[in-house]
């Protein structure tokens, strides 16, 4: 058992990096400027981020995973149900390698923007230290960095959140930020519209699924004005990548992939696909 635990964690650490190996494959660093696609052939990123294997507790078989950023991108992560997580510099997350049916828990320390799949079944729960926070399926800013006043910001939909201190509760709708401060809950008005948008300047993807880095920065750009999208062909989608976008446009992340992962694309009016 111990064996198959070590060669688990073995493996786990081969593939984000983590040991030295001379024959490093799909990844990629991009830079702002004209010398970004030239350069991103020769560059490779050293790992960003840390990934631990917690065992399950009680006995239950469900992986708990802690990842931490340790650098100054935001490090992307796409979680199983499909909820995606942009983790800011200095924090972390541990979330389970599967989530249960009737719930969706993970633990945030530090800063992240959330994009929640929607589940009505599921509630996504965050345990964010002085605060419990419950979805059903919306995007919002979570800040604890900020011990003096740690605060939610709703971008969409409806959130619910409850302090660990006393038991208040309260629901945050879009547009709107609570702020913890001396035990109470204070919602108001979003006056910093641009702490949604700060989160993609740049990005870092660590091993992730192809198909999920494309989901990403279809987000990012459709939610623009350039509205290209990016598609993969289905025999591609589970091919890892790690690789950093710094507001890049849809045609030189498209090249950067291919470049990293030895593909090719095409470009036909506002889509491009991915092949090989």
């Amino acid at each position: 058992m111990a064996d198959l635990a070590w060669n688990k964690l073995h493996d786990r650490l081969e593939r984000d990096g983590l040991l030295d190996d001379n024959a490093v494959r799909g990844e990629i660093t991009s830079f702002n400027g004209r010398f970004a696609l030239s350069l991103a052939a020769s560059l490779v990123l050293i790992a960003c981020a840390t990934i631990y294997i917690l065992s399950g507790l009680s006995g239950s078989k469900r992986e708990m995973m802690i990842l931490s950023n340790s650098e100054s991108t935001t490090l992307v992560k796409t979680l199983a149900d499909g909820s995606v997580v942009y983790l800011a510099s200095g924090s972390q997350i541990t979330y389970p390698s599967k989530f249960d049916k009737n719930k969706r828990e993970i633990k945030l320390s530090g800063d992240a923007f959330f994009e929640v799949a929607k589940d009505k079944n599921a509630p996504f729960i965050i345990d964010a230290n002085v605060m419990e926070i419950k979805v059903l399926g919306t995007s919002f800013n979570v800040r604890t960095a900020d011990t003096l006043a740690p605060s939610l910001s709703v971008r969409t939909g409806l959130v619910q959140v409850t302090l660990r201190s006393g038991g208040t509760s309260g629901r945050v709708a879009a547009g709107e930020t609570a702020t913890v401060k001396e035990k109470s809950l204070k919602v108001v008005p979003t006056i910093d519209i641009t702490q949604f948008s700060r989160y993609s300047d740049q990005i870092h993807f660590k091993d992730e699924r192809l198909a999920d880095v494309i989901n990403v920065i279809n987000r990012m750009t459709n939610s623009g004005a350039q509205g290209i999208t990016i598609s993969v062909d289905k025999t591609l989608e589970e091919r890892r990548l790690t690789a950093t976008f710094t507001d890049n446009s849809p045609e030189s992340i498209a090249q950067m992939i291919c470049i990293a992962l030895n593909l090719k694309f095409e470009t036909k009016e506002d889509a491009i696909l991915i092949y090989e």
